[in-house]
């Protein structure tokens, strides 16, 4: 079963630089990877975590269960939200997009992913300001077009 040593050679990115020493975290993300499946990179985003393995890109949320009669949730590990194989990848590209939402400015930063059936959005960040660094970001989608069908 795959374990926190799928993530011995992924990069980390934003706020996930030191979640390396986190071996109980990794390994609760490693059991939805299959056999032999290796972690490339991983990065926490609005509401969740991406983790890009060799073979798919995976969004994350955290799994909560009630416990007890006045419903406190308990962390009970992650949940794969949505993946898109690699391979299914034409084009990734960053959008930021400014809004209004009750009366306070937004930006919305959102990676969107190009698939011959449509394009997916992943929310990296949503708030006054991006979160995630534009180098993380570059490193990122060049991982995702040099692992895909995309052209570069």
């Amino acid at each position: 079963m795959p374990d926190e040593n799928s993530f011995a050679d992924a990069e980390f990115f934003g706020l996930a630089r030191h979640a390396r020493r986190d071996s109980h975290r990794l390994a609760l993300f490693a059991r939805h990877f299959e056999p032999d499946e290796r972690a490339l990179a991983l990065l926490p985003i609005a509401g969740g975590t991406l983790v890009v393995t060799d073979r798919r890109l995976m969004e994350f949320s955290a799994h909560l269960e009630v416990d007890g009669a006045w419903n406190v949730r308990e962390f009970a590990g992650y949940t794969v939200v949505r993946e898109v194989p690699l391979e299914s990848i034409t084009g990734v590209a960053r959008k930021t997009s400014p809004s209004e939402s009750s009366g306070s400015r937004v930006v919305e930063d959102a990676l969107q992913v190009a698939r011959p059936e449509g394009t997916q959005e992943f929310v990296l960040s949503r708030g006054p300001d991006r979160v995630v660094p534009d180098e993380d970001v570059a490193s990122l989608v060049a991982l995702l077009t040099r692992h895909s069908r995309s052209p570069s």
